[in-house]
C-alpha cells in the first residue's frame, strides 16, 4: 500500500510538472520521465495512457499552439478578472445601500460578501500576472 501511494504521489508530481511544462519539447520529455516511472512500478494502465499522451504531443504540439494556449489563458483571466471587478462594484453598491439605510445585519452581510469578493479578486489577479510572465517567457 506504501509503494502505491508513493508511486501515486510520483506520478501526480509529474503530471503537474508537465502541466507547467513550456515548450512541446519539455512536454515530450516530462511524459518520457513518467513512462518511465509508471513503467518502474508496473502500472500498464498509465503506461497506456501517457503513450497515447505523448502520440498527441508528438502529433499536435508546436511551439506556435503552445503560444497560443498561453494567450488564451491569458484572456480568459482578464475575462473574469473584468467579472470578479463588476461583481465587487455591485457588493459595493450593495454595502452603500446598506449603510445609507442604517441596516445593520445587511451591513454586516455585504461587508463579508465584500472581503470575499476582493479576495476573489487578488487571487485572479495573481493568476493573471502568472499567466502573463509564463507568456512574456514562451515569446522570447
Amino acid at each position: 500500500m506504501k509503494k502505491i501511494m508513493m508511486a501515486l504521489a510520483l506520478i501526480a508530481g509529474a503530471v503537474t510538472s508537465v502541466q507547467a511544462a513550456e515548450s512541446c519539447a519539455s512536454k515530450r520529455t516530462a511524459l518520457e520521465k513518467e513512462i518511465a516511472i509508471a513503467q518502474q512500478y508496473g502500472n500498464a494502465y498509465k503506461v497506456a495512457g501517457l503513450k497515447k499522451a505523448l502520440a498527441e504531443v508528438n502529433a499536435h504540439c508546436t511551439n506556435e499552439s503552445v503560444l497560443a494556449d498561453a494567450r488564451k489563458d491569458v484572456s480568459k483571466l482578464e475575462k473574469k478578472l473584468a467579472e470578479k471587478r463588476s461583481d465587487v462594484s455591485e457588493v459595493q453598491a450593495d454595502l452603500a445601500e446598506a449603510q445609507r439605510k442604517g441596516d445593520a445585519k445587511k451591513i454586516a452581510k455585504y461587508q463579508s460578501k465584500l472581503a470575499e469578493k476582493r479576495a476573489d479578486l487578488n487571487e485572479i489577479q495573481q493568476k493573471l500576472n502568472q499567466a502573463r510572465a509564463e507568456l512574456a517567457q514562451r515569446q522570447k
